[in-house]
């Protein structure tokens, strides 16, 4: 078999998509470009054109020993992560996988696929491709980096991440480099995040996500939605969202004007303000798990439409829930029963971590390809924090919000420099980023007419805009309204009837994990009194090891492992970084681990009680 289709055949296997491209590129295209040199030793090796010059991707006199020295810079630490920037003719990753073990994960990254076509030709490395410790991410199948990283980061790892960049391509491809660094160290920064609010809620979000389980059943989804709306062109139609900035105030009466002539989704904290000003929307969005009751106190909510998650404070639901489009994830299992009921998972997408990019995305995922903000300041304009209406029963001042706050400055749309604090800065940078990574497909204008500069956004009035964009008829809250419940009465016995059976599950998991305990306290025991010979206590060890990857198999872990994040996160921070840690002290930590999930289904077990077997 030619090198080609061995590497071919190897790529076929992990990654079809990438094969299927391959195949299909046509080699002539890179004359001139790129190809291949031979070395002083003989060997092979790549070049590229670039920056008007020709750049060897590997040494011109023995590829082979510079590659071995390349890969030992780095100690390789067990569980730890590589990005390699860069690819080449494989020499160089062949060497640090050489030094890798099962722990390890080497991602790649080669900002060149053209470069990677002809090396396919020429280089075997169908070894590195099969290699299930291995993950190859391309640009061309995969624009959006933070989806791909968010698969590989958590945050009980973060420590053990190390960058690799190979010779020359930090230089020729500087853009790209940056990209993938970025990429990496924004997925660092939101498991940081997500450790943060994992704390800071504890049982509130997995109490939040049972009641959303179960709420689910008797409402819509947002696939309804987006199937309802295929049939009409909306490509060329406006989404307003409507977000609770300070200058919201000035224009918000504005968008009376355009009711049935663009979808308009409101955030929680602007509700009230749009409320009061005669404004319709056709959709609310509230994702946040302590958002704040007075944001929905003193208006009418009778004939809102709301998007929620399984975030979604559960005591909004229930006092204003009548109409509801779900969307994200909830417990795995559940997903996948919900999408065998339904024969299509309930979509799901990562967004920025606020409630207006919540919005954003669901625009993007419904076919919208205008997409217009208003009240998204992003900044303090004017000193103020928020629409008037969103400060209504807040207890502190603007002034005093802002103390409380880490202020950064911005630019803002007019060049002037505004107060910000580095939340809202986290979110103009994700805005930035998602606006640039779909700038052929969506045209974005910021008619908030204050606050931050958003860096791909067209700078416009409201006014300006609704003459412009807001011309054709589509009255999308009426198509909303004929939408049914996604499941038949029978579906929705059925899907209650497996939801109650998570009891049986929880005290299944809490016996095994009893076990677990006992087992593992007598052997901690045992080896502080010296009473066991060591081939005992390899065979006990042994098992031990065997229960927790049966047990870490367990679908019910993944809801239980919300109620137990302190101890799994304290548990990430200590045995990844510890090389010196010896049997005794792993058990011991494995122990903590143990218990946390044993405290964890026992809260599980009261919340399913008091959440979803009650009428």
């Amino acid at each position: 078999m030619e090198l080609f289709e061995k590497n071919l055949a190897a790529l076929e296997q992990r990654y079809p998509l990438l094969a299927e491209k391959i195949k299909k590129f046509e080699i002539d295209k890179t004359a001139g470009r790129a190809g291949i040199e031979t070395a002083a030793n003989g060997m092979q090796i790549p070049w590229v054109k670039g920056d008007n010059r020709v750049w060897h991707l590997n040494s011109r006199q023995d590829p082979q020993m510079a590659a071995e020295l390349y890969a030992k810079r780095y100690q390789i630490r067990d569980y730890g992560i590589y990005f390699i920037f860069g690819f080449s003719d494989g020499r160089c990753v062949q060497e640090i996988l050489k030094n890798c073990n099962d722990t390890n994960l080497v991602v790649i990254c080669e900002p060149d696929f053209e470069l990677f076509v002809v090396n396919c030709h020429y280089f075997d490395f169908s070894d590195i491709v099969v290699d299930t410790n291995t993950l190859f991410y391309f640009y061309e199948l995969e624009r959006d980096i933070s989806a791909v990283m968010s698969r590989i980061i958590n945050y009980t790892r973060i420590k053990l991440l190390e960058f690799c960049i190979l010779p020359g391509y930090d230089v020729l491809y500087h853009e790209q480099c940056e990209a993938f660094m970025d990429g990496v160290i924004e997925q660092m920064r939101n498991e940081t995040v997500n450790k943060s609010t994992s704390m800071t809620f504890e049982r509130l979000i997995p109490q939040h996500m049972l009641f959303h389980m179960k709420n689910c059943i008797y409402h819509k989804n947002m696939e309804q939605l987006h199937q309802a709306l295929e049939p009409y062109d909306i490509s060329d139609r406006p989404c307003i969202i409507v977000s609770a900035g300070p200058s919201l105030d000035k224009n918000i009466r504005q968008l009376k004007q355009i009711q049935g002539k663009a979808f308009t989704i409101v955030v929680d904290a602007a509700l009230r303000t749009a409320l009061k000003a005669g404004i319709r929307p056709d959709l609310v969005c509230t994702v946040d798990a302590r958002v704040p009751e007075r944001f929905f106190e003193g208006v009418d909510l009778t004939d809102v439409i709301w998007a929620y998650t399984g975030t979604t404070r559960k005591s909004i639901a229930e006092n204003y829930g009548k109409d509801v489009f779900y969307y994200g994830t909830f417990y795995q299992k559940w997903n996948e029963t919900l999408k065998e009921e339904l024969g299509y998972p309930i979509p799901s997408f990562a967004s920025g971590g606020c409630v207006s990019s919540e919005a954003f995305v669901l625009a993007l995922y419904l076919g919208f390809r205008t997409i217009v903000l208003i009240g998204q300041d992003l900044a303090f304009t004017g000193g103020s924090t928020h629409t008037k209406e969103a400060t209504v029963g807040r207890a502190l001042s603007d002034e005093q919000y802002k103390q409380r706050r880490k202020i950064v400055e911005v630019e803002g749309i007019d060049g002037t420099m505004l107060d910000t604090d580095f939340q809202m800065w986290f979110y103009k940078q994700w805005f930035e980023k998602v606006i640039k990574m779909n700038q052929d497909q969506i045209k974005v204008i910021d008619a908030t007419e204050g606050g931050a500069k958003i860096e791909g956004t067209i700078v416009q009035t409201l006014a300006e805009t609704i003459e412009q964009e807001c011309r054709g008829e589509l009255d999308i809250y009426e198509i909303e309204k004929q939408i049914p419940p996604a499941f038949t009465p029978e579906q929705q016995k059925r899907l209650l009837k497996q939801l109650h059976g998570m009891k049986k599950e929880v005290a299944d998991f809490t016996e095994k994990i009893d076990g677990m305990i006992k087992r593992q306290e007598a052997l901690v025991d045992a080896m502080e009194k010296h009473l066991m010979p060591q081939e005992k206590l390899l065979e006990e060890l042994r098992r031990i090891n065997q229960q927790y990857e049966e047990i870490s198999q367990e679908t019910i872990l993944n809801f239980i492992s919300m109620y137990a994040h302190k101890e799994e996160y304290e548990l990430g921070d200590i045995i990844y970084t510890e090389e010196t840690m010896g049997p005794k002290e792993l058990l011991e930590q494995g122990l903590r681990l143990y218990k946390g999930y044993h405290n964890g289904a026992r809260m599980l077990a009261e919340d399913i009680e008091e959440i979803l077997m009650k009428d």
